[in-house]
């Protein structure tokens, strides 16, 4: 259990098979035992077994009563084969190596859009935003599929909320709607690009003459993925983002022959002046022998581990 809740559109869910829960039968059936790890499974007489994964016990008769009717829950069915993910669990302890092994939690490829989170406070708020441009900016998920982050420390009390209208103009106001981090101009990209391109060239002539040496590619590494810079040089295609979730720059001003280890000292002025000029702290990435950000062994230069990148919203 953590404190992040995410929120549905419930006629979308309903669209792709999630549907309520079925509390109780109406009939008097037992479930099989479920022993050694077995399911536990109704007779298809009392329950179908397609229907089966919405039931939940309900007993207000006996002597001890069981009653979850309040949560109102909603269940989603994962239909396909979870057995690489049983084996993983096996081999690790219980967990799985990559969370996008896990079935059922790729929610943001499956067409539904304007899904919120829920949280506690604004550091977590800003952590979920964090990952929903990552998703959204890589490419795994549409720029529709989140909707809004609500922190609920931004709320008032509950006594103060006790008229509907109220309630709802409260949420709207303490919810962070996403659009803003797309909808820069171009032109204000377009400048941000230009006055970063002109940062790089700078380095570039104050660095004299190429000294040769290692070979391999050399990014600047950007760590605010809401920062406008950030914003502005993925629009203009002078920034991407790797597998892994790093917002890398191009840094195309650079000579060619210039050795691997001058560029990442480079790398480091620019990160230098980007802090300066743009308020955004960054550091150099690089992968020796190889131009592919996704190659190993990579490097990168100083940074704070306080960064989107290491992401961890619920110790926040």
């Amino acid at each position: 259990m953590s404190p992040v809740a995410l929120v549905f559109p419930k006629t979308a869910l309903q669209g792709m098979g999630a549907r309520q829960v079925i509390y109780g039968l109406s009939v008097d059936a037992r479930a099989s035992s479920g022993a050694d790890g077995a399911p536990r499974i109704f007779p298809e007489s009392a329950l179908p077994l397609q229907e089966q994964y919405r039931f939940v016990t309900h007993n207000l008769n006996g002597a001890r009563n069981v009653d979850w009717t309040h949560e109102r829950e909603w269940r989603w069915p994962y239909r396909g084969d979870g057995t690489n993910c049983e084996q993983q669990a096996e081999e690790y302890g219980g967990s799985v190596s990559d969370w996008q092994e896990i079935p059922g939690l790729d929610f943001y490829r499956a067409g539904i859009w304007g899904i919120g989170v829920i949280v506690e406070t604004a550091r977590q708020a800003n952590l979920v935003i964090s990952d929903m441009l990552t998703l959204v900016d890589g490419r795994l998920a549409d720029r529709d599929t989140f909707g809004f982050v609500l922190a609920t420390s931004r709320l008032p009390a509950a006594t103060q909320l006790q008229d509907p209208l109220r309630l709802s103009q409260e949420i709207a106001d303490a919810a962070v709607d996403l659009e803003p981090y797309f909808s820069m101009s171009d032109d204000l990209c377009e400048e941000y690009s230009l006055r970063f391109g002109e940062l790089v060239s700078h380095v570039e002539a104050a660095a004299g003459m190429p000294s040769w040496g290692e070979f391999g590619g050399c990014w600047l590494w950007l760590h605010d993925n809401t920062a406008p810079l950030t914003r502005a040089l993925l629009r203009t295609g002078r920034a991407f983002v790797s597998k892994n979730g790093r917002y890398l720059a191009h840094l195309r001003e650079f000579s060619d022959s210039r050795g691997l280890r001058e560029r990442e000292d480079m790398a480091s002025r620019v990160a230098e002046e980007v802090s300066r000029e743009f308020e955004t702290s960054s550091c150099y990435f690089s992968v020796l022998n190889s131009d592919d950000p996704e190659a190993v062994p990579f490097y990168a230069g100083t940074f704070d581990d306080d960064i989107g990148f290491f992401n961890c919203a619920w110790n926040a």
